[in-house]
């Protein structure tokens, strides 16, 4: 008889997978990657009548001495919370590498936040020394788990400056994420966040006016949009002098379906894989860097079965006979 694992977000709090194993894994990941050892396309979706909407299909098949295998399937309805809903929602399914038999089904975007933000914390590692500052534009899941990585892998950080649309929201994160390296400091306008900042991350919903515009960012900073194209004006895309994404064939379209036109200089990209194995000239300090996390399921995958084999280890789970 057949059966799977069935987790959810509790069971996978629950495990407690540390920031340091998870950020070990995802660089394994990325150096795997390099090396070609691991199976990506890139995501394909559906776009339902809903306005904006989409669903995307992620599968990955990661090889090295721990293989894993498996798809995420993410869904995104912006204006759900209206309807008491979340507006984005995820699974993971996981296949026996050996035998391709489903082995886990588990909830996906505890995963995804965690892994988004430590994503842009190892690739931050690489490209910046001793940062004094951080600006976060947004204080969802995402803020929250941006502020915990970078602090784990930047103890220099003095001050945070946190910016939201709602001054109760930004005062609230600030109480509540006191502790840890660098006061936060709420601001009243993303300008003031950004222009003090040596690393910029955001993590806003679409708007009509970007909160990032030209000339913001100061010299040697990077900028993370983990919105990818929300938080930055059509206008700032030639403040940058490089971009360091970890999809190098998906993020021009990304680009260009903002401005309209091919306006990316591809030259200018460098993979975030090479990086992290230092295969890649390592970019300059000087300039402003663009910092893609498109978001690339192989990094999903491998941190999904680490926790999926921590659970049986832990007993958390409940079993579910397939036939």
């Amino acid at each position: 008889m057949s059966s799977m694992t069935l987790l959810s977000e509790s069971d996978l709090v629950s495990v407690d997978l540390s920031f340091d194993d998870m950020l070990a894994l995802i660089e394994q990941t990325y150096a795997l990657q390099d090396q070609g050892g691991v199976d990506v396309p890139t995501k394909i979706g559906v776009h339902p009548s809903y306005p904006k909407s989409f669903l995307h299909a992620m599968p990955a098949w990661v090889g090295g001495p721990e293989p894993s295998l498996g798809m995420k399937w993410i869904s995104y309805y912006p204006g759900n919370t209206g309807r008491g809903l979340p507006d984005s929602t995820g699974i993971i399914l996981l296949n026996d590498p050996e035998t391709g038999q489903p082995v886990c089904m588990m909830e996906g975007m505890y995963l995804t936040f965690l892994r988004t933000a430590a994503c842009a914390a190892v690739t931050a590692k690489r490209l910046v020394d001793q940062p004094k500052t951080l600006g976060l534009l947004g204080c969802g899941g995402l803020g929250i788990r941006s502020l915990q990585f970078m602090r784990h892998v930047f103890p220099s950080l003095e001050t945070v400056y946190v910016s939201s649309k709602r001054p109760e929201s930004r005062e609230q994160f600030c109480i509540d994420m006191e502790k840890g390296p660098g006061k936060l400091v709420p601001v009243d306008t993303p300008r003031e966040a950004v222009v003090n900042s040596d690393i910029v991350v955001t993590s806003v919903p679409p708007t009509s006016a970007p909160p990032v515009e030209p000339g913001m960012l100061r010299d040697g900073s990077l900028f993370i949009p983990l919105d990818i194209l929300n938080s930055w004006s059509a206008d700032a895309l030639g403040d940058f002098d490089r971009y360091v994404v970890d999809n190098v064939e998906a993020f021009p379209g990304l680009i260009k379906r903002k401005m309209g036109r091919d306006a990316l200089d591809k030259n200018a990209m460098i993979s975030t894989q090479g990086v992290v194995s230092q295969a890649a000239s390592q970019p300059p300090r000087s300039g402003r860097t663009f910092v893609g996390v498109c978001g690339i399921a192989s990094i999903d995958i491998s941190i999904a079965w680490t926790m999926y084999q921590r659970a049986l280890q832990l007993g958390f789970g409940t079993p579910f006979q397939i036939r």
